[in-house]
């Protein structure tokens, strides 16, 4: 997986706005469970890149594995891979990190 084929997998998939964490924690995210079965093995790959290509940072308390490509960061919330059910998005402009952690512009 690279830059290139992220972005297509992105694309080709809707994302849905996270209206629980509307806000507190602005962001979006693709569910496993809705993608054709074709695009099982892409979204287990992406999952496996944001965790191994990523880097550490925290939002709040938790540390987790971040991914940036183009304008918005990408994490999964640190499940086992197999277990993973939802890749997560935020817009890079909504959002700082300061000494490794996320702050949300609107806090």
């Amino acid at each position: 997986m690279n830059d290139e084929t992220i972005r297509d997998f992105i694309n080709k998939h809707s994302c849905t706005f996270a209206k629980t964490y509307a806000d507190i924690c602005p962001h979006e995210y693709i569910v496993k469970g809705k993608l054709d079965r074709d695009d099982l093995d892409d979204f287990t790959a992406l999952v496996e890149y944001i965790r191994e290509q990523g880097f550490t940072a925290y939002y709040k308390s938790r540390s987790g594995k971040y991914y940036i490509i183009d304008d918005h960061y990408y994490w999964t919330m640190g499940a086992p891979v197999k277990d993973t059910t939802i890749i997560n998005r935020a817009k890079l402009s909504d959002y700082s990190l300061i000494d490794n952690a996320w702050i949300w512009h609107g806090e």
